[in-house]
């Protein structure tokens, strides 16, 4: 196979606007030959997403993304080509879910507290079938309820890191992330970097077991992805890229934007493991 390829998006199954099997007729239209369907911490929407791939001539790469929070940050870690029934996978990953409920009712709490109260069936009509309740529903629900005027705002000024309404996610260290992918069969990747400001943490991580790194970012500077093609060369780890895709109302992040070809593709194929 050749051709384009996305190798990070997100569908309704956790925080994007368009189910899986949308997603994949999206990438038919605008090109692409291959996606990797990547849901924060739920590989539920994988079988709709494959089926439509099979369908539309698409090859569907199972994927998650799994956030950790620690003193290192934010930081993302991709997961390609995983065994979705891996039961230990699948349990960490529920896990994970469960405290997403918890860490999302305490940031309703917090609002409550600045005068911007929202029910809870607010949030969840807003999150509809997701397996993972996430920050982006609580700032569709804040639109809706006219508290703030954008999703953005939303983030810049209540509940992004350093908000007044922000809450710690479950932490789950860089190391298990990576474990758990590898436990999975899967190849390990750290997602955005640069725009994660993580860039430090790259050869530590590549001595853990870390595959790849994602290069092409639309975030990411010229300069911030030479820096990384350097390091991915340095320490051999596979080259990535992907818009990120969450919705088409977001022209930064629209599905197929990164340029970047079936070649990476190859590159993790050849670090799986099992």
């Amino acid at each position: 196979m050749t051709g384009r390829v996305d190798l990070h998006t997100h569908s309704t199954t956790s925080d994007g606007e368009l189910g899986p099997s949308e997603v994949v007729y999206l990438a038919k239209r605008v090109g692409l030959t291959c996606i990797a369907l990547a849901d924060h911490d739920t590989t539920d929407g994988v079988e709709e997403a494959q089926a439509a791939g099979r369908a539309a001539g698409i090859q569907v790469i199972p994927a998650v993304e799994i956030n950790s929070e620690g003193e290192h940050g934010d930081a993302h870690i991709l997961g390609y080509f995983l065994d979705v029934g891996h039961a230990p996978l699948q349990e960490q990953l529920l896990a994970i879910r469960d405290a997403r409920v918890g860490r999302a009712r305490a940031i309703l709490k917090k609002l409550a507290e600045l005068g911007m109260p929202l029910d809870w069936e607010a949030v969840m009509a807003v999150a509809g079938d997701a397996a993972s309740v996430a920050r982006p529903h609580i700032a569709r629900a804040m639109v809706q309820a006219g508290y703030v005027s954008s999703f953005q705002e939303a983030f810049d000024k209540y509940i992004d890191v350093g908000g007044p309404a922000y809450v710690n996610r479950l932490r789950v260290e860089m190391s298990q992330a990576i474990d758990l992918i590898h436990a999975a069969g899967g190849v390990a990747v750290m997602a955005h970097p640069a725009e994660s400001k993580l860039v430090h943490l790259i050869p530590p991580l590549a001595q853990l077991g870390l595959d790849g790194i994602e290069v092409y970012y639309p975030d990411h500077t010229p300069q911030e992805q030479d820096e990384l093609l350097a390091l991915a060369h340095r320490y051999d780890l596979a080259v990535t890229g992907g818009s990120d895709f969450h919705s088409l109302n977001d022209a930064a992040h629209m599905l197929g934007i990164v340029e970047i070809y079936y070649d990476a593709v190859q590159a993790l194929q050849a670090r799986r493991r099992g």
